[in-house]
């Protein structure tokens, strides 16, 4: 893959397997930019740079981050991607998804608890009556 190639909207979409209106909405606000290649027909081209900007985004999504923590993420990389401070800010940011992983699973061991709780009462009402 070229450097250099440009990809149109419906590739990047056929790409990562989402619509272009998804790519456009990043595009909207300010995760991605798009280079518009034919003045005539306005239709939008995206570097290589931009296509590697959208696996990020929803690499970061995937992962449960907001689109807020997602651009603040990778504007850090861009700025300095071997900077310490960088690199301290973005593990801040898995730090703190980290613990909301784990209170999540916190609270869905105690719901299972009392679901498999309910659940037994409720065999053991139905045996004896």
């Amino acid at each position: 893959m070229s450097a250099h190639q440009l990809f149109s909207i419906s590739e990047l979409a056929s790409m990562f397997d989402i619509s272009s209106r998804t790519i456009r909405y990043y595009e909207e606000i300010g995760m991605l930019k798009s280079e518009v290649r034919d003045s005539l027909t306005q239709q939008r081209t995206y570097t290589n740079a931009e296509r590697r900007r959208l696996k990020l985004i929803l690499r970061g999504k995937k992962l449960g981050f907001s689109l807020q923590e997602i651009k603040e993420m990778i504007e850090l990389y861009e700025s300095n991607p071997k900077g310490e401070d960088e690199k301290k800010r973005i593990i801040a940011f898995a730090d703190r998804k980290l613990a909301e992983i784990e209170e999540q699973i916190t609270q869905l061991q105690m719901l299972q608890a009392d679901i498999l709780a309910h659940k037994e009462k409720y065999i053991n009402e139905k045996g004896s009556g």
